[in-house]
C-alpha cells in the first residue's frame, strides 16, 4: 500500500531541543518565550517604530542609490551609442 504523506515528516520538539543545544541558551537567554513577556507594551511599540523607521530611512537611500545608478548606466549607454563607441 501508498504510505500517507503524516508517516514521512519528523516532529521536532523545539522545549527538548533547546535543552540539548546549549547555544540556544546563551543566543536567546534562559527564558525565551514569547516577547510579550519579556517587554511592555509600550517599550515594543517603541522599538518597533524606531526600527519601522530606521530601515524605511535605509530603503529610501538604497532606493535612490539604485535608481541613479540604473538611470546613469542608461544615460550612458545612450552617449556610448552616439558616440559611436557601441
Amino acid at each position: 500500500e501508498h504510505e500517507s504523506d503524516d508517516d514521512s515528516y519528523e516532529v521536532l520538539d523545539l522545549t527538548e531541543y533547546a535543552r540539548r543545544h546549549h547555544w540556544w541558551n546563551r543566543v536567546f537567554g534562559r527564558s525565551s518565550g514569547p516577547i510579550v513577556e519579556k517587554y511592555s507594551v509600550a517599550t515594543q511599540i517603541v522599538m518597533g517604530g524606531v526600527t519601522g523607521w530606521c530601515a524605511g530611512f535605509l530603503f529610501q537611500k538604497v532606493g535612490k542609490l539604485a535608481a541613479t545608478a540604473v538611470g546613469g548606466g542608461f544615460l550612458l549607454l545612450q552617449v556610448c551609442s552616439i558616440s559611436c563607441f557601441i
